[in-house]
């Protein structure tokens, strides 16, 4: 976890992999001088594939030349009836989706479930050839190989008969690691003295260097360091001081030293992306790749049926509210990424030999599928799409789409000398001067650029380790949850000023712990709606409507003393102070010390009144290495950081008991051990309710607020460009969403 205004960890969401959200589709021709888009995006890791691209920038290439079996609509949601098509409204207009294929799902009374999948029969992929249900079999049994070292958790699924195929399998490299290096090679009949020496000299002497070049290529790809490429000022923005000619190598050696020695830790904590381990077997090939038999393994997943040449079904032991986003399996090319001569689903044979994939990876740089572009080339830092007329939606509007790499601090300025057409540059203070200065009326939209901002999927926030602020070592107590609770109402009454100052109309308040680009995120209109840490101890409202801005400081700080009062200490009324405090209380900002972070001003506010009250909050600006291992090790008292939302609300990970103290994932910072909000965590997963979950999950937010140890800050925004004079701007997507893009409507979006 990185803080938001610093850097951001690489991710592949794995529903991005089996997920494309509706697209659309252009046609073949020779003369597309005049009908060509730009697009500028960040530096491509050429894995243009369905199954291993791992950049959100190669994910792009492959959201346009791949298609899902399973739609979505605006909101994330699946869309069920994709075959016939479904309305679904959004903020009050009532919007038409359509798909490959649809899904039904059939909770049986023992408790498992089928997911009955069917998809369309005339779906034709860019080559001519037809596509049939035995596509979609070849995709899911690619991504659930025990070879395979994608960014896909679909195997994690509790699909019946999963465990019993992935077992007796593995990775020759994953072998040589388990055994170790111990006293040296051992003979035995999955890997030579060689074979193992090679992987021990580039592990121990390689790897390190290969995992930090990755994060310097991070850097270097989202246009951190402006000009300045350097090992050192890319080690910079991950908080790391290195001398100017520092080495990759030099680069990996301090993070290990901060980390003493803690190879596990330091990969954990610092990644771009990938391991060591990953880095070592990617660097070594399809050798080390390749699977090696290490007991008895089933054939075929036995959840997996073929019910027809375009429908299968997948059994599922238990309910699992993730599955329906994670089923809409690619509709990959079997005669393309595998082989026809090796598909033989009778005799469970899946299109490739069961540990085998290279094969399927010699295509990353070469994507073929049934989306809405054919992919004709990479040459000279340019993705070259030309329309795919045998997209199932028909010819669009545009027939060449050029993704064009660059620098988000030329994203603007290229759109505005004629170099782009479309762009998704950062947006802060820079941004929106260059937008606004090149549009006559001096506004966001005008003649010259368009721009459309959507709320990122994502929040920030306020966190406090009830483990290390509480009365008496009792967290779950009521004087516990009183005393977090005097510290956020203050930390609460100042989001407003301090946000609305940072971002401008770039970000709003939110009042709950999910993102408001979620379907569970509760709405101003919803009974029970009210602003967060709002109420005092004994219930009544703080604020009324009345109120200035001043009189809500005043209240809230009346308020405050009220809660510390209920958490045991001695206040003096005539001095109007607390005289039995003596600890000190930390809040961590990670601003690298230069104090740019939304948080920072909120909490020196809260600080500068918690000190007349006799009570000391030491604001820390600090490094992201700093900062980061003070989560990690649970030693973080308050903190400020950003969380990326999933579609799925499901809130296991971050407030989970079983993750909370170090235990599990040691991803519940906030030490929130409560058995009534793990039930519900455990409802909320359990149902494909959606209104059941929604009042499930609000149920569980409130449990989190009334432990006092999140505070949710901002939403902020996402932005998308477009040149006002060679964009058809009535073909931009209406109500435009962190899930429905630019170019969700791509076989409608025209140039000029």
């Amino acid at each position: 976890m990185k803080p938001m205004s610093t850097v951001k960890k690489l991710f592949a969401v794995a529903l991005a992999l089996v997920m494309v959200f509706t697209l659309g589709a252009t046609a073949f021709a020779d003369d597309s001088e005049n009908n060509t888009l730009v697009y500028a995006t960040s530096t491509f890791g050429q894995k243009f594939s369905p199954f291993f691209a791992t950049t959100a920038y190669d994910m792009e290439v492959v959201d346009l030349t791949q298609a899902p079996l399973l739609a979505a609509d605006r909101g994330g949601a699946v869309i069920y009836n994709g075959i016939e098509g479904e309305d679904v409204d959004y903020n009050g207009t009532d919007y038409h989706y359509d798909g490959l294929g649809n899904v039904e799902v059939v909770q049986n009374d023992d408790g498992t479930v089928d997911y009955n999948l069917t998809m369309r029969d005339d779906i034709v992929f860019s080559d001519g050839v037809p596509a049939t249900i035995d596509d979609v079999i070849f995709s899911f049994y690619v991504l659930v190989d025990p070879t395979y070292d994608g960014s896909s958790t679909i195997y994690a699924l509790p699909i019946e008969g999963m465990e019993e195929y992935r077992s007796g399998m593995d990775a020759r490299g994953n072998v040589i690691f388990a055994d170790g290096e111990g006293d040296g090679y051992v003979e035995n009949e999955l890997y030579t003295a060689e074979q193992y020496d090679a992987f021990w000299k580039y592990y121990n002497e390689e790897s390190g260097a290969a995992f930090a070049q990755e994060i310097v290529d991070y850097c270097i790809s989202n246009g951190y360091n402006a000009a300045d490429d350097s090992v050192a000022a890319c080690a910079a923005n991950w908080g790391f001081e290195l001398a100017e000619d520092a080495t990759a190598y030099d680069f990996w050696n301090t993070i290990l030293e901060a980390y003493g020695g803690d190879t596990a830790e330091a990969e954990e904590v610092e990644s771009a992306g990938s391991t060591r381990l990953g880095l070592t077997l990617a660097a070594l090939g399809a050798e080390f790749q390749a699977g090696v038999s290490t007991g008895d393994g089933a054939p075929n997943v036995s959840g997996l049926t073929r019910t027809g040449d375009y429908s299968m079904t997948l059994h599922m032991t238990q309910f699992d509210a993730t599955a329906i986003y994670n089923v809409g399996f690619t509709v990959a090319p079997l005669h393309y990424y595998g082989d026809e001569a090796l598909y033989d689903f009778e005799n469970n044979s899946f299109g490739f030999v069961k540990g085998d994939l290279a094969g399927v990876k010699a295509k990353n740089t070469q994507p073929l599928g049934c989306g809405p572009y054919v992919f004709d080339n990479y040459a000279n830092g340019v993705v070259t799409l030309r329309a795919n007329e045998n997209y199932y939606k028909g010819a669009p509007a545009t027939e060449v789409l050029l993704m064009q790499e660059s620098v988000d601090s030329d994203y603007v300025p290229g759109i505005v000398t004629g170099t782009y057409d479309v762009a998704q540059p950062s947006i802060n203070d820079a941004t929106v001067l260059a937008i606004k200065d090149a549009n006559s009326n001096d506004e966001l939209v005008g003649d010259t650029l368009t721009t459309v901002l959507v709320d990122y999927r994502g929040y920030g926030y306020l966190g406090i380790n009830a483990d290390l602020v509480n009365v008496d070592g009792e967290p779950g107590s009521d004087a516990s949850k009183a005393l977090r609770k005097g510290f956020m109402t203050l930390f609460s009454v100042y989001r407003d000023t301090v946000i609305n100052s940072y971002y401008g109309d770039r970000a709003a308040v939110i009042q709950y712990p999910i993102s408001n680009t979620s379907w569970a995120a509760p709405k101003p209109a919803d009974e029970g709606y009210m602003t967060a840490y709002s109420v005092d101890v004994d219930g009544n409202p703080i604020y009324d409507a009345s109120m200035s801005q001043e009189d809500k400081y005043a209240a809230a700080k009346e308020a405050a003393i009220g809660y510390f009062k209920a958490a045991g200490f001695t206040f003096d009324e005539a001095a109007g102070k607390f005289t039995d405090v003596t600890e000190t209380y930390e809040v961590m900002i990670p601003g690298q010390g230069t104090q740019d972070h939304p948080a920072y001003g909120v909490a020196v506010a809260a600080s500068e009144v918690l000190d007349s009250l006799g009570i000391k909050l030491q604001v820390n600006d600090v490094g992201t290495s700093v900062w980061n291992n003070a989560l990690e090790s649970n030693t973080a008292m308050m903190w400020a950081a950003a969380w990326q939302s999933t579609v799925d609300p499901d809130m296991t990970q971050v407030y989970s008991s079983a993750n909370a103290h170090g235990n599990g994932t040691n991803s519940n910072h906030y030490s929130v051990d409560d058995a009534a909000l793990d039930e519900l965590i455990v409802a909320g997963r359990s149902s494909a309710d959606t209104e059941y979950r929604k009042s499930v999950y609000k149920n569980a937010m409130e449990i989190i607020m009334d432990w006092g140890c999140e505070l949710p800050l901002y939403q902020r925004k996402d932005c998308s460009v477009f040149s006002s004079e060679r964009v058809d701007t009535d073909t931009i997507p209406s109500d435009m969403t962190p899930y429905w893009g630019w170019y969700a409507e791509v076989e409608t979006l025209a140039v000029k």
